[in-house]
């Protein structure tokens, strides 16, 4: 099978590395042309493993039969979209975001067939050609719209583990409700996500943002309950989330696209989660 990977960031080296190393055919787009030319000479390395993969910046370059899978952040989108409908209108979407602002700029698009993916894992990026994970990931998929019989090499790929959800968007938005918890603390504090439980003060941050996130969306008691949600964070003390991974390797986070989310669907102010959204977008501007 044939996959393009639009972005580069650790969200897309990711599955360009495991689908290389399965032995698919394999495209990067990344907007940053020294960065096409470092994969297209070391390759994306993982331990010591290297996978040779061609990166491009010029979208002309997808394959007409590739998958492709997006994974640029939200405020990325809107270009890379228009792109896709004028050049590659007939090519199977995979969008693998974080949060789910970019649902209905998905929903839009032309292409008949559109699928949308959840990767857990403790993966972060090292440098522009090097990313660096202990577990193996783990993908979750579901149709946004089209049939889904056209998905069926993402499950049957020996490039990762994998499973089909019937509704992709409750699991997103259980998803979201998890990463508001943690992204936004860890990514600020520049800690893993054990810190949250183990600190403190880190720890009184994330129990004031349950609450309060309680009172805008009471059904986060039993979709991630706080119990859980700190036992996981215990239980894998390491781990990076998403959002300081990307400030680790002084990428753009994906802020808007998590929190706006958040904050437009909520029917009450959410005074810490925005404080903590303007303090991100600050980091953001800084750099």
């Amino acid at each position: 099978m044939k996959y393009a990977i639009i972005g580069a960031g650790v969200s897309g080296l990711l599955p360009a590395y495991l689908l290389k190393k399965a032995g698919h055919e394999v495209q990067v787009i990344t907007q940053h042309e020294e960065q096409a030319a470092l994969i297209n000479k070391q390759g994306i390395i993982n331990d010591g493993n290297c996978q040779q993969v061609d990166a491009y910046t010029d979208f002309e370059q997808i394959d007409a039969e590739a998958f492709v899978i997006v994974t640029v952040n939200y405020d990325e989108l809107q270009p890379i979209l228009r792109l896709l409908k004028i050049r590659r209108p007939s090519n199977k979407i995979i969008f693998l975001q974080q949060g789910m602002l970019f649902l209905e700029k998905a929903t839009a698009l032309s292409h008949r067939h559109i699928a949308a993916g959840i990767v857990d894992t403790d993966c972060i990026k090292v440098k522009d050609t090097e990313i660096s994970f202990s577990k193996s990931p783990q993908f979750r998929f579901g149709l946004i719209k089209g049939q889904s019989e056209e998905f069926q090499p993402l499950l049957t790929t020996d490039a990762w583990q994998s499973e089909w959800v019937e509704d992709i968007e409750q699991l997103l938005f259980e998803t979201v409700l998890l990463s508001s918890l943690i992204d936004p603390l860890t990514a600020i504090m520049k800690i893993r996500n054990g810190e949250l439980i183990t600190n403190p003060h880190a720890y009184e941050l994330f129990r004031n943002l349950y609450n309060e996130l309680y009172l805008a969306f009471p059904e986060i008691e039993w979709l991630q309950p706080i119990e859980n949600v700190a036992t996981m964070c215990a239980a894998e003390p390491e781990t990076v989330s998403r959002m300081f991974a990307d400030r680790l390797a002084n990428d753009p986070m994906e802020v808007d696209g998590l929190m706006v989310y958040v904050l437009n669907q909520s029917k009450l102010e959410l005074p810490l989660f925005k404080a903590f959204y303007h303090l991100l977008k600050t980091i953001e501007v800084a750099k």
